[in-house]
């Protein structure tokens, strides 16, 4: 049994199969220029150099942490000195010596440079790559190699320069630093006049005290609370409440109206009780005395809430209580008074220790403040006595100072194009295919609306699934018949067509006998299924006739190759009479009567007494009368003809039915009240239905061809258990 997960992914094979030629289409023509692209494509030469970055000599200088230094050149300097190589200025002078040294070549400009130069940090090292593509492998190792030796010129200058800015910093600092000095020690002595501090470690120890002793009578009344708590709990235990509910139920006990209505209740209980055992549950005398137990409790519980709404609880204890619940109750109410005014007094010893802690607090904050001014009167000191020692020293190292970018690496010629492989390349544009045209597949599936499927005609139409018949080759116009039923009675389609006539037996509970074929759209194969069916019908032994009412396409003298000149058209327009020479007898049971010459008002001929005294007639010679009508998109005789018949077959055909004329037949098929016998799905294929079920698998049918043939008795055992399903 198919799971619903195969079901789905077959039901996406089955789009694929129909949308084969659109998706291979696509996809070829993606990756054909894709490797048109990478064929054509101009190879490309890549070169490489790299540069060390050491320690930065001028920042020892000025009094920073070797560790800092290291760190922040690890986060910041290898990502600017990296934008600064992009820097148009050194690219121009490196493109300067280049164009020199190759003055046959053309000149490049910095947007060329700027478009082929990249410039990498190798991770974990103070390294940079400098990397150049170009279509000339000289050139693009000239250029990396000129590039770091004009970056290499410019940080030595650099630096220099910044030895001696680090020096002229340091005297422009000097007087703001030393006025930091004074500063901070002004604010050291004006914090002392201004809180008064002689010794901060003695309030201290004071404010300590007193929030100890509010501690230790805290801890009193905790422990007096711990034990009055534990008292009243055991009393709550006993009576099974908590103190509002205690006050509540002395309340409801001691209320003369509960008492009452209780008493009253009780005895009607036991005479309840008493009844119970005399009679049963259904007799009168009990359910009356149910009832009055019902008003009992309900004034029981009216009696009781107006009590409790009253102290604004709900009544949930017992209603009566005894005398020693009853001084339980007060036990309990006295335990609560005294337990509020322990809780009062420990709030007003909470707030003066709340009090003291405040001010206790504030010390270790002066403290902070104090140690802060002191420390940045340290500071400043320090960082002037700093800064006079660096510039001493600054002095006499300025003309020591040397680059700190090494070149550790000059780049070569390069042999390999970077390009060279279009591997990548062509599984990109498989894989860029492959989405292009799944979603090609995806709108063609999303704007198609023709039915493709049995399920999707059954859920469209939701009549009674009559039979699938299997698509069969069959070209009507050209003289072969489209009857499997007799030229190849074993085919699996030809079951198919039994099947439709053994499940139109069972199709209604009346008799029928007049049954009308059409379809919503043409070329659905309407005829051939009245053909078929005739012929099954006519295997049976039942006399059948078909009646070809199709005047637009007739072809029913087409299937059976029969004359054509005098038909239904003669007859009903009054050329001929019905028994002459009419009817035209193909095969054993079965006579046909074709549609007969053009005429120019065919609908007021369908629609004519004669047509409907036709009609009825014919069951009289006949046991069925089979009409091929034109499909109901274009044409109304259908709708006419179906008035006077038993019965409604629609014929539907996966891939020529859609569903906007399908949806526009149903609406019209509801509205006319006709009795609609059920649908025959026609011209299934096999492979694009999940289920197994609807027909015998095998494909298209070939005259002779074993593979095809089923069993009748199996075919009809799985359309019945369709049916049921």
């Amino acid at each position: 049994m198919e799971t619903p997960e195969n079901i789905q992914f077959y039901n996406y094979w089955c789009i694929l199969r129909r949308r084969w030629l659109p998706a291979l289409a696509t996809f070829s023509a993606i990756v054909g220029l894709t490797y048109l692209y990478t064929s054509s494509k101009i190879q490309t030469y890549s070169a490489q150099g790299q540069i060390l970055f050491k320690q930065d000599k001028t920042s020892s200088l000025i009094g920073l942490d070797s560790n800092e230094q290291a760190a922040s050149q690890s986060n910041t300097s290898l990502s600017t000195e990296a934008r600064l190589i992009h820097s148009a200025p050194i690219l121009q002078k490196a493109l300067d010596a280049v164009n020199k040294n190759n003055p046959q070549g053309a000149p490049l400009s910095v947007g060329d440079l700027q478009e082929g130069l990249e410039v990498v940090n190798i991770e974990g090292t103070d390294i940079l790559e400098i990397t150049y593509r170009s279509n000339d492998p000289k050139i693009a190792a000239s250029i990396v190699n000129q590039l770091m030796n004009v970056y290499v010129n410019k940080n030595l200058l650099s630096n220099r320069a910044a030895a001696i800015s680090a020096g002229d910093f340091i005297i422009t600092q000097l007087p703001k630093v030393k006025a930091n000095v004074y500063r901070a020690d002004a604010a050291v002595r004006k914090f002392k006049e201004k809180y008064k501090i002689t010794d901060l470690d003695q309030t201290q120890e004071s404010s300590a005290g007193n929030i100890e002793r509010t501690g230790s009578q805290i801890d009193i009344i905790e422990a007096q609370l711990s034990d009055l708590n534990s008292r009243s709990k055991g009393i709550e235990q006993k009576l099974g409440m908590n103190p509002q509910q205690a006050m509540v139920t002395g309340l409801v006990s001691q209320s003369p109206a509960v008492q009452g209505v209780l008493t009253e209740l009780q005895e009607v209980q036991r005479k309840l009780a008493g009844a119970r055992s005399l009679y049963k549950e259904d007799h009168p005398i009990i359910a009356q005395i149910k009832d009055k137990e019902a008003q009992l409790q309900s004034l029981l519980n009216s009696e009781a809430t107006q009590v409790s709404q009253d102290q604004k609880t709900s009544p949930n204890s017992s209603l009566q209580a005894g005398d020693i619940q009853q001084d339980l109750i007060a036990d309990l109410t006295k335990l609560e008074v005294d337990r509020l005014g322990l809780v009062t007094q420990k709030a007003t010893l909470s707030k003066q220790q709340a009090f003291y802690q405040q001010k206790a607090a504030i010390l270790p904050q002066l403290q902070q403040q104090q140690r802060e001014l002191e420390r940045e009167m340290s500071a400043a000191q320090s960082t002037y006595e700093t800064l006079l020692k660096s510039l001493q020293e600054i002095k006499v190292k300025e003309n020591r100072i040397v680059g700190n970018v090494q070149i550790i690496e000059y780049a070569g010629i390069p042999l390999v194009p970077t390009n060279a492989s279009s591997t990548s390349a062509l599984l990109a544009g498989s894989l860029a295919g492959i989405l292009v045209a799944g979603a090609i597949v995806y709108l063609l599936e999303l704007t198609d609306k023709k039915i493709k499927t049995v399920k999707e005609a059954r859920e469209l139409f939701e009549y009674r699934l009559l039979g699938t018949i299997p698509i069969f080759n069959k070209t009507v116009e050209t003289g072969i018949r489209a009857l499997p039923v007799i030229e190849n009675p074993r085919a699996s389609v030809s079951e198919s067509y039994r099947m439709l006539q053994a499940n139109l037996e069972f199709s209604s509970d009346k008799v029928l006998k007049v049954i009308v074929v059409t379809s919503s759209v043409p070329n659905e194969g309407k005829s051939t299924t009245c053909a078929n069916l005739a012929a099954v019908m006519a295997q049976l032994g039942y006399r059948v006739l078909i009646i070809d009412a199709d005047f637009r396409h007739p072809s029913q003298h087409l299937i059976w190759q029969i004359s054509d000149e005098v038909g239904l058209m003669s007859v009903i327009a009054e050329k001929i009479n019905f028994s002459e020479s009419v009817i035209q007898t193909v095969r054993n049971n079965l006579d046909v009567i074709t549609a007969g010459g053009p005429h120019a008002n065919q609908n007021i001929l369908i629609d004519s007494r004669r047509m409907t005294s036709l009609i009825k007639q014919c069951p009289k010679q006949y046991d069925y009368v089979i009409i091929d009508t034109p499909p109901l998109a274009i044409a109304a005789d259908a709708n006419i003809l179906g008035k006077v018949a038993d019965g409604v077959i629609l014929v539907t055909r996966p891939g020529v039915a859609d569903a906007i004329n399908s949806k526009v037949v149903k609406e019209q098929l509801d509205q006319s009240g006709q009795n609609i016998l059920g649908i025959v799905v026609n011209g299934v294929l096999p492979d694009n239905e999940p289920h197994s079920y609807y027909y015998a698998r095998g494909g298209s049918e070939k005259s002779g061809s074993k593979k095809h043939n089923v069993s009748g008795k199996k075919l009809l055992h799985k359309l019945k258990l369709f049916n049921r399903s």
